[in-house]
Protein backbone atom coordinates (compact mmCIF):
# COMPACT_ATOMS: atom_id res chain seq x y z
CA UNK A 1 0.00 0.00 0.00
CA UNK A 2 1.21 3.35 -1.00
CA UNK A 3 0.12 7.16 -0.10
CA UNK A 4 0.28 9.71 -2.10
CA UNK A 5 -1.02 13.27 0.20
CA UNK A 6 -1.36 16.69 -1.64
CA UNK A 7 -2.82 19.78 0.59
CA UNK A 8 -6.46 20.44 -0.91
CA UNK A 9 -7.25 23.92 0.90
CA UNK A 10 -6.11 25.20 4.42
CA UNK A 11 -8.22 23.17 6.18
CA UNK A 12 -8.78 20.06 3.47
CA UNK A 13 -5.82 17.51 2.18
CA UNK A 14 -6.20 14.89 -0.14
CA UNK A 15 -4.56 12.17 -1.27
CA UNK A 16 -4.75 8.73 -3.46
CA UNK A 17 -3.88 5.33 -1.69
CA UNK A 18 -3.48 1.86 -2.83
CA UNK A 19 -6.41 -0.33 -1.74
CA UNK A 20 -7.63 -3.54 -3.36
CA UNK A 21 -5.51 -3.03 -6.72
CA UNK A 22 -7.03 0.51 -7.36
CA UNK A 23 -5.67 3.98 -6.49
CA UNK A 24 -8.83 5.56 -4.08
CA UNK A 25 -8.83 9.28 -3.67
CA UNK A 26 -9.63 10.71 -0.44
CA UNK A 27 -10.03 13.96 1.58
CA UNK A 28 -9.29 14.47 5.10
CA UNK A 29 -9.97 17.48 7.30
CA UNK A 30 -10.01 17.71 11.07
CA UNK A 31 -8.01 15.65 13.83
CA UNK A 32 -10.33 14.61 16.17
CA UNK A 33 -10.37 11.49 18.30
CA UNK A 34 -13.63 10.54 16.08
CA UNK A 35 -12.75 9.53 12.97
CA UNK A 36 -15.88 9.26 10.19
CA UNK A 37 -16.15 8.45 6.61
CA UNK A 38 -18.43 10.12 4.15
CA UNK A 39 -19.91 7.69 1.36
CA UNK A 40 -21.27 9.74 -1.77
CA UNK A 41 -24.08 8.28 -3.31
CA UNK A 42 -23.83 7.26 -7.45
CA UNK A 43 -21.56 8.95 -9.34
CA UNK A 44 -21.13 11.20 -6.59
CA UNK A 45 -17.37 11.76 -4.95
CA UNK A 46 -16.29 13.60 -1.73
CA UNK A 47 -16.31 17.10 -2.66
CA UNK A 48 -19.48 16.96 -4.76
CA UNK A 49 -21.54 15.25 -2.03
CA UNK A 50 -19.65 16.39 0.85
CA UNK A 51 -17.58 19.88 0.48
CA UNK A 52 -19.81 21.56 3.33
CA UNK A 53 -19.24 18.62 5.76
CA UNK A 54 -15.89 18.53 5.15
CA UNK A 55 -15.76 22.61 5.50
CA UNK A 56 -18.20 23.03 8.22
CA UNK A 57 -18.27 20.37 10.88
CA UNK A 58 -16.26 20.09 13.94
CA UNK A 59 -12.52 19.51 13.30
CA UNK A 60 -11.62 19.46 16.83
CA UNK A 61 -14.03 16.85 17.32
CA UNK A 62 -13.97 14.81 14.07
CA UNK A 63 -11.62 13.76 11.48
CA UNK A 64 -13.80 13.65 8.27
CA UNK A 65 -12.72 11.73 5.61
CA UNK A 66 -14.03 11.61 2.73
CA UNK A 67 -13.80 9.37 -0.41
CA UNK A 68 -14.19 8.74 -3.97
CA UNK A 69 -15.20 5.25 -4.78
CA UNK A 70 -13.75 2.88 -7.55
CA UNK A 71 -14.78 4.34 -10.83
CA UNK A 72 -16.21 7.68 -9.39
CA UNK A 73 -14.39 11.52 -9.24
CA UNK A 74 -10.63 10.90 -8.89
CA UNK A 75 -10.53 7.26 -8.11
CA UNK A 76 -10.22 6.87 -11.98
CA UNK A 77 -8.58 4.77 -13.37
CA UNK A 78 -10.56 2.18 -13.61
CA UNK A 79 -13.61 3.04 -15.09
CA UNK A 80 -16.52 2.66 -12.83
CA UNK A 81 -18.46 -1.04 -13.98
CA UNK A 82 -21.27 -2.61 -11.47
CA UNK A 83 -21.06 -6.39 -10.80
CA UNK A 84 -23.41 -8.66 -9.12
CA UNK A 85 -22.02 -7.73 -6.11
CA UNK A 86 -20.51 -3.97 -6.48
CA UNK A 87 -22.07 -2.85 -3.49
CA UNK A 88 -20.50 -4.85 -1.26
CA UNK A 89 -17.12 -4.50 -3.33
CA UNK A 90 -17.84 -0.50 -2.37
CA UNK A 91 -18.10 -1.59 1.11
CA UNK A 92 -14.85 -3.70 1.20
CA UNK A 93 -13.06 -0.70 -0.53
CA UNK A 94 -14.19 1.69 2.16
CA UNK A 95 -13.28 -0.43 4.89
CA UNK A 96 -9.83 -1.25 3.90
CA UNK A 97 -9.45 2.09 3.08
CA UNK A 98 -9.85 3.21 6.75
CA UNK A 99 -7.85 0.42 7.78
CA UNK A 100 -4.91 1.43 5.23
CA UNK A 101 -5.54 5.06 6.64
CA UNK A 102 -4.47 3.66 10.73
CA UNK A 103 -8.59 4.44 11.46
CA UNK A 104 -8.92 1.12 12.74
CA UNK A 105 -12.61 1.94 14.13
CA UNK A 106 -14.64 4.98 12.83
CA UNK A 107 -18.63 6.19 12.00
CA UNK A 108 -20.05 6.40 8.25
CA UNK A 109 -22.21 8.64 6.95
CA UNK A 110 -23.38 7.41 3.69
CA UNK A 111 -26.27 9.22 1.11
CA UNK A 112 -27.73 7.44 -1.43
CA UNK A 113 -25.63 4.57 -2.88
CA UNK A 114 -23.11 5.57 0.02
CA UNK A 115 -25.74 4.70 2.39
CA UNK A 116 -26.32 1.53 1.01
CA UNK A 117 -22.57 0.66 1.04
CA UNK A 118 -22.49 1.79 5.10
CA UNK A 119 -25.13 -0.61 5.12
CA UNK A 120 -23.38 -3.26 3.82
CA UNK A 121 -20.06 -2.29 5.76
CA UNK A 122 -21.67 -2.47 8.95
CA UNK A 123 -23.50 -5.47 8.98
CA UNK A 124 -20.25 -7.28 7.33
CA UNK A 125 -17.47 -5.51 9.48
CA UNK A 126 -19.29 -4.64 12.95
CA UNK A 127 -16.50 -4.26 15.15
CA UNK A 128 -14.99 -2.09 12.94
CA UNK A 129 -18.09 0.74 12.82
CA UNK A 130 -18.72 2.74 15.81
CA UNK A 131 -22.18 4.88 14.78
CA UNK A 132 -23.98 5.15 11.29
CA UNK A 133 -25.95 7.30 9.67
CA UNK A 134 -27.68 7.17 6.16
CA UNK A 135 -30.37 8.70 4.16
CA UNK A 136 -31.75 8.18 0.86
CA UNK A 137 -30.63 4.55 0.84
CA UNK A 138 -31.97 1.24 -0.36
CA UNK A 139 -32.45 -2.01 1.57
CA UNK A 140 -34.87 -3.37 -1.72
CA UNK A 141 -35.24 -2.01 -4.95
CA UNK A 142 -39.25 -1.70 -5.57
CA UNK A 143 -41.46 -1.59 -8.94
CA UNK A 144 -41.80 2.39 -8.21
CA UNK A 145 -37.88 2.72 -7.87
CA UNK A 146 -37.53 1.03 -10.86
CA UNK A 147 -40.09 3.35 -12.70
CA UNK A 148 -38.24 6.38 -11.50
CA UNK A 149 -34.76 5.15 -12.14
CA UNK A 150 -35.59 4.61 -16.01
CA UNK A 151 -37.09 7.74 -16.53
CA UNK A 152 -33.72 9.55 -16.10
CA UNK A 153 -31.60 6.84 -17.90
CA UNK A 154 -30.85 9.53 -20.84
CA UNK A 155 -28.95 11.81 -19.29
CA UNK A 156 -29.85 13.76 -22.51
CA UNK A 157 -33.06 14.61 -21.55
CA UNK A 158 -31.95 16.23 -17.88
CA UNK A 159 -31.57 19.76 -17.91
CA UNK A 160 -28.11 21.25 -18.37
CA UNK A 161 -28.46 22.47 -14.84
CA UNK A 162 -28.50 19.22 -13.73
CA UNK A 163 -25.88 17.51 -16.36
CA UNK A 164 -23.32 20.48 -15.21
CA UNK A 165 -22.17 19.34 -12.19
CA UNK A 166 -21.38 15.70 -13.54
CA UNK A 167 -20.55 16.78 -16.68
CA UNK A 168 -17.79 19.12 -15.36
CA UNK A 169 -16.14 15.54 -13.70
CA UNK A 170 -16.53 13.06 -16.17
CA UNK A 171 -17.64 14.42 -19.58
CA UNK A 172 -20.42 13.98 -21.07
CA UNK A 173 -19.44 10.46 -22.77
CA UNK A 174 -18.49 9.28 -19.31
CA UNK A 175 -21.37 10.28 -17.51
CA UNK A 176 -23.99 8.98 -19.81
CA UNK A 177 -22.72 5.38 -20.28
CA UNK A 178 -21.70 5.08 -16.11
CA UNK A 179 -25.16 6.59 -15.15
CA UNK A 180 -27.16 4.24 -17.47
CA UNK A 181 -25.20 1.33 -16.29
CA UNK A 182 -25.83 1.98 -13.05
CA UNK A 183 -29.72 2.31 -13.82
CA UNK A 184 -29.09 -1.32 -15.72
CA UNK A 185 -27.32 -2.43 -12.18
CA UNK A 186 -30.23 -1.67 -9.92
CA UNK A 187 -32.76 -3.27 -12.22
CA UNK A 188 -30.98 -6.39 -12.03
CA UNK A 189 -31.83 -6.86 -8.19
CA UNK A 190 -35.56 -7.38 -9.00
CA UNK A 191 -34.36 -10.23 -11.26
CA UNK A 192 -31.69 -11.66 -9.55
CA UNK A 193 -31.93 -15.08 -7.78
CA UNK A 194 -31.68 -13.69 -4.46
CA UNK A 195 -34.74 -11.73 -4.77
CA UNK A 196 -34.60 -7.97 -4.92
CA UNK A 197 -32.79 -7.10 -1.42
CA UNK A 198 -29.75 -5.18 -1.40
CA UNK A 199 -28.41 -4.51 1.93
CA UNK A 200 -31.56 -6.24 4.18
CA UNK A 201 -29.13 -9.80 4.35
CA UNK A 202 -26.10 -7.96 5.71
CA UNK A 203 -28.69 -6.24 8.42
CA UNK A 204 -30.22 -8.44 9.89
CA UNK A 205 -28.11 -8.27 12.88
CA UNK A 206 -28.76 -4.96 13.76
CA UNK A 207 -29.65 -4.39 16.88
Amino acid sequence: IYNFVFPYSSAITSGRIHVNGVNLHYQCAGRGDHAVLLLPGALGCSQTDFGPQLKFLNKESFTLIGWDPRGYGLSIPPARDYPADFFSRDAKDAVDLMQALNFKRFSMLGWSDGGITALIAAGSYPSLINKLVVWGANAYVTAEDLTLYNAVKDVTNWSPKMRKPMEDIYGMEYFANTFSAWVEAMTHFVSRSDGKYISRGFTIFFK
